[in-house]
């Protein structure tokens, strides 16, 4: 996979524009007193939440982060660390607190997990959660090995699932073996996983979760450590995956996370769950 303009940073003020593949960037919404920070999941990249910010439409201000490590190669993944990870993210709020009444953070995958964290950490600092598949528990399907596999070897022929992966992947890797240059990282995601399922409970900000129907990594499973939070809504994107998302999925997400901003940013303290729907 290649990493076409990997870790540069594009910011924007006043004129709205969508990053090239796997670079940060920043838009200011002039007269905005709410800034959207997507947080993408390991090997992930900026360029997943394209969808949805084409959907806000300028109206937010934007914070689109590449994670130190991503953006490069897998020798630059392995010399990252989730302690560096869950910093940055921490560092970004720290920027953005005194510049915006309400930060929403919008995470994919681990990108939750940090998300959760901060929340947790900066309680006063952050208005709302949107969280897309999270995951408190993990099954890595038959399917998706095969699927992998197949990428590997060139013999994927859907057009859409290859794009997807390849536009939400932003870690090159020479060989599969390569990959096992990275193993402590995922060691460290699953203990994160374990630390999240314990503190999501004491999350009193409103928070919206979207899982994918067909999510081959993420069990649906995850949904049960937070079925019991009132101030947490649950919904399903029908016909998605991890990584892929059909034209029809993309539509509900972004429409949700549109009603979710502005559900928060209207009322004050936690809604109830009709409120967020």
């Amino acid at each position: 996979m290649d990493n076409e303009s990997a870790g540069t940073v594009i910011t924007r003020e006043g004129g709205f524009v969508l990053a090239a593949r796997h670079c940060e960037y920043h838009y200011k919404s002039e007269g905005s007193d709410t800034v959207v920070v997507f947080v993408h999941g390991i090997e992930g990249s900026p360029a997943q939440f394209d969808y949805m910010i084409e959907k806000l439409n300028g109206a937010y201000s934007i914070e689109n982060l590449l994670l130190p490590g991503h953006g490069f190669t897998k020798k630059e993944f392995s010399h990252s660390s989730m302690a560096e990870w869950q910093g940055y993210v921490d560092e970004k709020i720290k920027q953005l607190q005194n510049q915006y009444k309400h930060i929403i953070l919008v995470g994919h995958s681990m990108g939750c997990l940090l998300s959760v964290q901060a929340a947790i950490s900066y309680p006063q600092k952050i208005s709302g959660l949107f969280l897309t598949c999270i995951p408190l528990c993990i099954r890595v399907s038959l399917p998706y090995l095969k699927r992998v596999l197949n990428l590997y070897a060139g013999k994927n022929n859907n057009n859409e699932y290859r794009a997807s992966v390849k536009k939400g992947n932003s870690v090159s890797c020479a060989s599969f073996f390569g990959h096992l240059a990275g193993t402590p990282r995922y060691i460290e995601l699953f203990k994160k996983i374990r630390l999240t399922r314990k503190t999501i409970g004491q999350l009193e900000l409103p928070v919206m979760v979207v899982q994918s129907q067909y999510d081959e990594i993420v069990s649906f499973k995850s949904v049960d450590y937070i079925a019991h939070m009132k101030n947490v809504k649950v919904l399903s994107a029908e016909g998605a995956g991890h990584v892929y998302f059909p034209e029809a999925a993309q539509a509900f997400v972004s429409k949700a996370l549109l009603t979710f901003i502005s559900k928060v940013t209207l009322k004050s303290g936690a809604p109830s769950q009709e409120g967020l729907a």
